[in-house]
């Protein structure tokens, strides 16, 4: 191999991979930082989830296009396995979001435009992507859009990652039928009915991030899976101007179309969102580039160099006697044994890490397996497992769809007010109000800080409620009981 890579720190890490901010090396000198991501320990012997990992490497590999991530390079290790890709200094669209929720906005009309554009741009090559030998479509389809795989750039670019759930018909995994793969609450309705998707469920994916950027708003957000997958498979799309009244009618009649349930009915590419998209900045005017993309994550940017530098703290706190990071060191030794796959023996992956059929049951994993994709008939009605009502769950109305705020478990006004509620002069959804901006606090209200859905203990249900008058019960007539037993063995 003509370079090594050198760990310099972790930049993420999730359930199944993990991500570290890399030096390659190269024999004559020249280095650069990348990213390396890593499949977990506990992970590498699901063979199932491993071609899963590998496919996402062949498909990003073939992708060369100024809004997708790049891959340089599939590695392997006496251990694990690895994807190098380049690395975006900056943020994603989960923390733009977030940013904004907290600071109780919206983005910007334009900013929002243009994002979604640069989305559409790259998702519209890889869709039209043909095989270099023989020229026949690749069929890709991302089924990952949400916004934590939507990269944004200090310099204004915008980058799709995470082909990993990918669709292509060069892949080595292929679909069980009847299963649904992708975040629920940003899959199409035919994805959650666990029908054949194409092309096209990705452009609705990319409606439902154009709707929650506009309105800070949650579209598809249920109180479990079971109810996200419901609300995704009727698809009621309330109106974006319910929340946002800023937000004109041509603009809305094009987010719309996007989030139609009838594919036949949707947009039919990438290419035609985009169009409609350019044509209603041009009509009303509006300029924007990458300089205001720059601007709006400044804020963000300040944010990050400041939890940087705490990390560069902490990590020279955690040196080994030799005044190295250990757990950096132990990184270290893993890469310096990285070989790309192909080199040496047989195709690309044809020597696994593992032998094939050494998968660890879930069951002592400790925990569900994570690689494989959720099985649809779970959400059926007769299935014989955790079916879903016969009856149709209720889709919450506009007034009732989350916020961003509330999925962050912030205690902010509400963002947007639907026209209804301001007609007939009722309160808004999220009533609390803060001492500040939001207004004075009820007399007598206790103020209590609103932990993270995370960290949140969880809350009784209606069975835990109900059954605490008969344990108090139970434990008085125990107590009796036994008061009477003493004074009889006493009196005897």
């Amino acid at each position: 191999m003509s370079q090594r890579y050198r760990p310099l720190y972790k930049l993420d890490a999730g359930g199944m991979a993990e991500v570290y901010v890399a030096e390659a090396v190269s024999m004559a000198g020249f280095s650069k930082k990348v990213a390396i991501k890593r499949i977990l320990p506990g992970l590498i012997k699901d063979q199932r989830f491993v071609r899963m990992f590998l496919d996402e490497a062949r498909i990003s590999l073939r992708l060369n296009h100024a809004n997708i991530v790049s891959v340089f390079d599939i590695g392997e290790s006496e251990s694990t396995y690895f994807i190098v890709m380049e690395f975006v200094e900056g943020t994603n669209l989960k923390t733009m979001l977030e940013h904004a929720a907290k600071r109780q906005q919206t983005l910007p009309i334009q900013l929002t435009c243009w994002i979604v554009n640069e989305i559409l741009k790259g998702l519209e090559y890889a869709h039209r992507l043909t095989d270099n030998e023989t020229g026949a479509p690749m069929g890709i389809v991302h089924r990952d859009i949400s916004p934590p795989n939507i990269l944004v750039s200090w310099n204004g670019e915008v980058k799709l990652t995470d082909f990993g759930l990918a669709k292509a018909t060069t892949q080595l995994e292929s679909t069980d039928p009847g299963v649904v793969k992708g975040k629920y609450s940003y899959l199409s309705p035919e994805a959650a009915h666990a029908q054949a998707v194409d092309h096209r469920s990705d452009v609705f994916a990319v409606g439902i991030l154009a709707f929650e950027m506009l309105t800070g708003r949650r579209l598809f957000k249920g109180k479990n899976d079971f109810q996200t997958i419901a609300m995704v498979r009727q698809a009621e799309v309330p109106s974006i101007r319910s929340f946002n009244k800023d937000i004109p009618k041509e603009l809305e009649k094009i987010i719309m179309k996007a989030l139609t349930k009838d594919v036949s009915q949707r947009y039919q590419s990438a290419d035609e969102f985009s169009h409609d998209l350019l044509s209603f900045l041009f009509s009303k005017r509006m300029m924007v580039g990458a300089r205001d993309v720059i601007e709006w994550v400044k804020p963000i940017r300040e944010e990050r160099d400041k939890e940087i530098a705490a990390q560069r703290q902490q990590a020279e706190k955690e040196v080994s006697p030799g005044g190295t990071n250990l757990f950096l060191d132990l990184i270290q030794e893993e890469m310096m044994h990285f070989r790309s796959i192909g080199e040496g023996e047989g195709p690309a992956g044809a020597k696994p890490v593992v032998a094939a059929g050494s998968m660890i049951p879930p069951a002592q994993m400790g925990a569900p397996d994570p690689s494989k994709p959720i099985d649809i008939g779970a959400f059926s009605p007769g299935s014989g497992t955790l079916g879903l009502s016969p009856t149709p769950t209720p889709v919450p109305g506009p007034g009732n769809i989350p916020s961003m705020a509330d999925a962050l478990g912030l205690d902010l006004p509400v963002v947007g007010r639907p026209k209804e509620q301001e007609k007939e002069g009722g309160s808004p959804v999220r009533p609390r109000a803060g001492n500040g901006a939001g207004g004075p606090r009820a007399a007598g209200a206790e103020s209590k800080p609103k932990l993270p859905p995370s960290l949140a203990p969880p809350m009784p249900t209606v069975a835990e409620s109900s059954s605490s008058p008969l344990l108090y019960i139970i434990v008085a007539l125990v107590g009796v009981a036994g008061v009477v037993i003493y004074f009889v063995i006493s009196g005897g």
